[in-house]
């Protein structure tokens, strides 16, 4: 898959509110009266999180009822709209959103007693918030309607109290529940990760990758899904990072100069070790490094974004995986082609640099993020309107040689591209008119034609194989018989799979995977073979997968992934 090395994952973002209406509802949603509110609690009369409550939906997670969306606090979505839509909760995203279709029953998560419908706490277009003792409430938020519960109302967990709806009043933009833990004064914001009795690290498979943003200084904080601070109504900023990653505005970073060495470093510091043999992980990193690996092209490294200490350089560092020792620091932050041989840093224009002999080039790519094309040949980006509803955003995709002339290849509604599949070809995610489902397309750059794969209300999870034979993708609140898990071949040929989870491809063929089973000791990894149709089971990891976070090496004979008990990069070898 050509991506963007440590372009992280970034999490479905909360989708910008028209500027009519619900504009208006969420700036008093989020402003406020601070009169209507009470003295913050201190933290001796709040209840400590122990896990007390249960999940806002009695069905299990799928593609047919709801899977986890946006986390609570400092995910890149909040940091990128901090000054505005997340001012009141200190720039955090202060509440959980978990997908799911419009009119999808929503349960209380405990015993309680109703104290507010549609009060001004709530997020629009209908809220409620139950008052549970011990100085916590629970608010959910985007409901499709009023409830029909009364202030004073006494519910039982597991009752049924509302329905879910959408942020956006369509029921096809961003169908989810927002759900809030509280202080009883409605002044402080509790992660209700901690507070919900539930596989967090399972339902992290279900959906897209989410990712947290980084603080330079010290971006080893606030990356999981479980250390995220609380938060105070109006309070200052918690992310008002001098220096971020993914770069926002104001972010300095080091020039990139002239040539600068490769990837060899961690070699230079090898220990005593001997491989086990396939099946059994072992461990790479310790005191709790690192978040988002990705291997060097060679398969020997282990890569990520770290800073160990306030005096340790800042960098992409890398351990040998067959000879760990103390990770070393390999290059300066950048963006970084998949083999490594051109660095980017984002800015008006970006940078790119030539890593071979130091040769730039600059690229006006509007913010969207490179993609490589096989050997390098070209590049191609999205660039997408800012404003207005996600499903009917216009995106423009462009193509160009560096040094060359960028040309426009496409136009689309509320998505963009995914991918190169060979070195002439694209593959297209979007609604061809915005009010049209949601179509894959393959793009032909030679002959300037573009074929129509399949067609959804919501394609997701869009991931091709090595070599762009097959493409796999899920979709979710859709119909019943379009959802579910499914791989195409470039010629049409779709096939829906038994399973649904988190998946990376091995090879050209292979697609391994981690199915979304909640209550799980471990996580199971398995593989699904697109052209003979057979699957096959092929690693107890010992342990789960902290936050989606595992990749596979480019060789296929590894994978990393970051264990979620001890938040260390663990490795394992593959059988054939």
């Amino acid at each position: 898959m050509n991506h963007l090395i440590l372009a992280l994952a970034f999490t479905r973002t909360i989708k910008n509110m028209s500027r009519s209406y619900l504009g208006v509802g969420l700036a008093l949603l989020l402003s406020g009266a601070i009169a209507h509110y009470a003295e913050p609690l201190p933290d001796s009369k709040i209840a400590k999180p122990a896990r007390q409550f249960g999940l806002p939906f009695a069905t299990p997670p799928g593609p047919d009822t709801w899977l986890l969306g946006q986390p609570y606090g400092n995910t890149t979505g909040a940091y990128r709209r901090r000054d505005s839509d997340y001012r009141a909760g200190q720039g955090l995203h202060f509440g959980l959103d978990l997908s799911a279709r419009c009119g999808t029953p929503v349960v209380a998560i405990g015993d309680g007693v109703v104290v507010e419908v549609d009060g001004p706490h709530g997020a629009p277009p209908h809220n409620l918030v139950i008052d549970h003792g011990g100085g916590l409430s629970s608010l959910y938020g985007h409901l499709l309607k009023r409830p029909s519960l009364k202030v004073g109302t006494r519910v039982k967990r597991g009752q049924v109290i509302a329905l879910s709806g959408d942020s956006q009043f369509t029921c096809t933009s961003a169908p989810h529940l927002h759900l809030e833990i509280r202080d009883s004064s409605h002044q402080r914001f509790f992660n209700p990760i901690l507070y919900l009795d539930a596989d967090w690290d399972t339902l992290a498979l279900g959906g897209a990758g989410r990712s947290f943003q980084r603080d330079l200084a010290n971006p080893r904080r606030w990356q999981q899904l479980d250390d995220q601070p609380p938060a105070r109504r109006g309070g200052a900023l918690l992310n008002n990072f001098a220096s971020t990653w993914p770069p926002g505005p104001g972010t300095r970073l080091p020039s990139l100069t002239g040539k600068f060495p490769g990837l060899e470093v961690a070699r230079l510091h090898p220990t005593a070790y001997s491989a086990p043999g396939a099946g059994k992980p072992r461990r790479l990193t310790s005191g709790g490094c690192c978040v988002q690996p990705v291997w060097s092209p060679d398969s020997s490294q282990v890569l990520f974004l770290d800073r160990p200490g306030p005096q340790a350089p800042l960098g992409l560092y890398g351990v040998a995986v067959d000879n760990p020792a103390v990770p070393q620091p390999l290059l300066p932050l950048a963006f970084y082609s998949p083999d490594f041989a051109y660095a980017v840093q984002p800015g008006s224009p970006s940078t790119v640099l030539r890593r071979s002999d130091g040769k730039r080039f600059s690229l006006d790519t509007g913010g969207g993020n490179l993609l490589w094309s096989p050997k390098n040949a070209q590049v191609a980006w999205t660039v997408t309107a800012d404003r207005g509803n996600f499903d009917t955003r216009s995106s423009q995709v462009f193509v160009s040689e560096l040094g060359g002339k960028p040309r426009r290849v496409a136009a689309l509604y509320g998505g963009g591209l995914q991918a190169w599949l060979d070195p002439d070809t694209l593959l297209l995610v979007g609604k061809p008119t915005p009010d049209s489902l949601r179509v894959m397309e393959v793009l032909d750059l030679k002959r300037d034609q573009r074929h129509t794969l399949t067609q959804a209300l919501n394609l997701r999870g869009v991931l091709p194989s090595p070599g762009g034979h097959w493409i796999a993708y899920y979709v979710a609140f859709d119909a019943k018989e379009r959802n579910g898990m499914f791989v195409t071949s470039r010629g049409g040929t779709v096939r829906k799979l038994p399973w649904f989870g988190s998946y990376r491809w091995r090879d050209q063929d292979r697609l391994l995977y981690i199915a979304l089973e909640p209550g799980v000791k471990t996580h199971l990894l398995r593989e699904y073979n697109a052209a003979t149709g057979q699957t096959r089971t092929l690693i107890d990891l010992g342990a789960k997968v902290s936050n989606d976070q595992w990749q596979v090496s480019p060789d296929g004979k590894r994978v990393v992934f970051v264990n979620a008990q001890d938040r260390n990069l663990w490795v394992v070898e593959l059988p054939n």
